[in-house]
């Protein structure tokens, strides 16, 4: 391993870490080994695994440009908050280590503090107030972790239709009939129900303000 330690040799072997194994496989320990070097090394770049998430949050934020996909240029606040949903339920999808380095922790980074900034300043040029418009930032976020991991860890997602689970009683007949509705589009159809709900909450949101 490279005996010059920097910041970007950190958060690379750190990602990779993620990568093999998951949040649960990324710890100072198993990163000072990969990286060559004895913990306690370690402690002189990084103070400790909090400040480890944060430099991650930082390095990925600039590394694969997550400002852009989750700040967007628009003049209409719907097609603002659809194409952020959407960028993050893609971006979330296809870098599942990305997703659970965010899932897992609050952005604390100073890149992702700025988009924050950026998107509440963008909401409030719209007639949402500061604390409506916070709000709404991190409900978004919260719907698309929830959707995102439903997607990826429900035992719907490698059933094969019709997606009637095992062992549900005959009883059941409603549970029954709406299962037979799914198809394989369901976690798309699912996302975009829930934009719409969220939108049209926003709707409301906004028209009391103007009263």
């Amino acid at each position: 391993m490279a005996k010059n330690i920097t910041k970007e040799l950190i958060c690379r072997e750190a990602l990779h870490l993620i990568k093999e194994g998951g949040m649960a496989k990324l710890s100072m320990r198993n990163l000072a080994a990969r990286l060559n070097i004895k913990a306690p090394s370690l402690y002189v770049h990084i103070k400790n695994k909090a400040d480890l998430i944060t430099l991650l949050q930082d390095y990925t934020f600039k590394a694969h440009k997550l400002a852009d996909a989750f700040t967007p240029n628009s003049s209409n606040w719907r097609e603002l908050l659809s194409e952020i949903m959407r960028n993050m339920r893609d971006v979330f999808k296809t870098k599942t280590w990305l997703f659970e380095l965010f899932a897992s922790y609050q952005f604390n980074s100073d890149d992702s503090r700025q988009t924050f900034e950026h998107f509440l300043s963008k909401m409030m040029s719209f007639g949402f107030t500061l604390k409506q418009a916070g709000y709404i930032g991190r409900n978004l976020r919260i719907f698309v972790i929830g959707n995102v991991t439903f997607e990826t860890h429900s035992t719907l997602a490698t059933r094969e239709h019709p997606r009637l689970p095992e062992n549900i009683k005959p009883e059941f007949t409603l549970n029954q009939q709406f299962y037979n509705l799914l198809t394989e589009k369901e976690h798309d159809e699912m996302f975009e129900f829930g934009i719409n709900i969220m939108l049209d909450g926003c709707e409301k949101l906004l028209a009391s303000n103007s009263k």
